[in-house]
């Protein structure tokens, strides 16, 4: 969980205003919550997927910044 550890050091160090964590897995909603109890704004990114009640709770946005891919264009000469 070296992860958790760094958003902690880096919260409590004062060291960004914003993080944006990439995740559906709630394991990480105790490192969040210390976070934002620090002043840091949290969002969260879950790629388009499902996420938990509990994850969500403890965030400040949920966006997907991840687009879609172009479709794949035939060209027939």
């Amino acid at each position: 969980m070296k992860f958790g550890l760094d958003i902690t050091h880096i919260a409590t160090g004062k060291l960004v205003d914003l993080v944006i964590v990439i995740t559906g897995d709630a394991d990480i909603v105790t490192v969040l919550k210390s976070a934002r109890r620090e002043g840091m704004q949290v969002g969260l990114d879950p790629l388009r997927n499902p996420i938990r009640a509990e994850l969500s709770e403890h965030v400040d946005f949920i966006e997907s910044f991840i687009v879609s891919p172009p479709k794949k264009t035939v060209y027939i000469p």
